[in-house]
């Protein structure tokens, strides 16, 4: 087994008020969809990813009922600088490329400012 190895000179993950704010907001959202019983929101998990220097990433599964059959979307929303809000789950080519990205991905806690420097 290998230790795990940490870059103690690891460059801290930017974030502006904006992103922030949409992170925020989406989180928001996403409790009011679960708390008013339209669908369930599970695995929501925050994350840096460093091929998208600066973006928050966050991702969670979404189950919801229409038309009477269990329909399930597995998001991926990439929050960048200006706050604004992408989802890149369907960027990638398949399972693999996408699973390759998740497994660079290191969670963050945006509560905690010792996670980040925030910039303007």
């Amino acid at each position: 087994m290998f230790p795990q190895c940490q870059n103690k000179h690891e460059m801290k993950l930017k974030l502006t008020k904006k992103q922030i704010l949409s992170a925020q907001k989406l989180l928001t959202e996403l409790k009011e969809f679960s708390n008013k019983g339209y669908g369930s929101i599970n695995k929501l998990i925050i994350l840096k990813n460093n091929m998208l220097t600066d973006n928050i990433i966050i991702k969670y599964d979404k189950m919801y009922v229409m038309g009477g059959e269990p329909e399930y979307e597995y998001p991926i929303a990439a929050i960048d600088p200006s706050g604004q809000i992408s989802f890149i789950e369907k960027n990638f080519k398949d399972i693999f490329q996408k699973s390759a990205f998740l497994s660079e991905c290191n969670p963050i806690d945006i509560e905690n400012p010792k996670d980040y420097e925030l910039i303007e």
